[in-house]
């Protein structure tokens, strides 16, 4: 399977969860041997992911508060940057509580959500203009100033289309948030195969800050500024999470589902770029 960046040819690394992960010999990107698409999303992003546990949320209404909070964070670090809010586009935005957090520090936003009734959720009991669909076919005529991708690149079936599409989104000088897992920390290396975040068939993509700043310059992308975000997790969602990768063990039993935990974000970056 060719490299979904680059083209180029791979190799194998090593199997995670019964499937093949792969590194690109030119670009050094890490993906799942899948061939995925828009009925990939369905079957993956199902209702089940929401409230299933696994490698999706044990119960996602639950940590709405939180999900709040990172929107409020994000639209906070903007200030910085951004000299005017305007319109924005929140990518794989579920029912819709990041982005209310945006909305709530001046943003006029819209999401996108690949689960038709997640955003259906956002839509009736929230108020939020939540569109179905995944970022690799979605068109709208609008123009934004902003794009944020909060936990959603690792999940692209066609990375290239999708950044793609991001750029023919934006206005110039638009802005693309971007949060996901990095590949080269210190955690990552140390578990190697073993790292929670090795966890096909939802993850497809596994990209580190340097070789994500590599890949979207093709697209008219330059950085203008990164960093660790601060994260909380929810008891409830550690437990499940852990019993994914480990398996039931006794010592689960001892963290406090109603408790949220701040979660050691050193495999997490945060990146801002503009577009040129």
């Amino acid at each position: 399977m060719n490299c979904p960046l680059c083209q180029s040819r791979s190799k194998f690394a090593f199997e995670a969860k019964g499937y093949n992960l792969l590194d690109c010999v030119k670009c050094k990107h890490r993906f799942a041997e899948i061939s995925a698409d828009e009925k990939h999303v369905a079957e993956i992003y199902d209702d089940s992911y929401f409230d299933g546990g696994g490698a999706g949320y044990s119960d996602y209404s639950a940590e709405s508060e939180m999900l709040i909070k990172r929107g409020h964070m994000y639209g906070d670090k903007l200030k910085k940057f951004v000299d005017k809010k305007g319109k924005l586009l929140d990518v794989g935005a579920a029912a819709g509580f990041i982005l209310q957090g945006f909305i709530d520090e001046g943003w006029n936003g819209i999401g996108l959500e690949p689960n038709a009734e997640i955003a259906k959720i956002g839509r009736d009991e929230f108020g939020l203009d939540i569109r179905q669909g995944s970022l690799e076919s979605f068109e709208i005529e609008e123009k934004f100033d902003l794009i944020s991708m909060i936990q959603v690149v690792a999940h692209f079936y066609e990375p290239r289309k999708a950044f793609e599409n991001a750029s023919q989104l934006l206005k110039k000088d638009g802005f693309l948030l971007i949060e996901t897992w990095n590949r080269e920390s210190f955690s990552a290396k140390v578990f190697g195969k073993n790292w929670h975040e090795y966890s096909p068939p939802s993850v497809l993509q596994w990209f580190s800050l340097d070789g994500l700043t590599e890949f979207v310059q093709e697209f008219g992308f330059e950085k203008v500024s990164s960093g660790r975000p601060s994260k909380k997790i929810s008891g409830k969602h550690a437990k499940s999470l852990l019993k994914y990768r480990i398996g039931d063990n006794f010592l689960l039993k001892l963290i406090p589902e109603s408790i949220n935990f701040p979660y050691p974000s050193e495999d997490l970056f945060w990146v801002l770029y503009k577009k040129k």
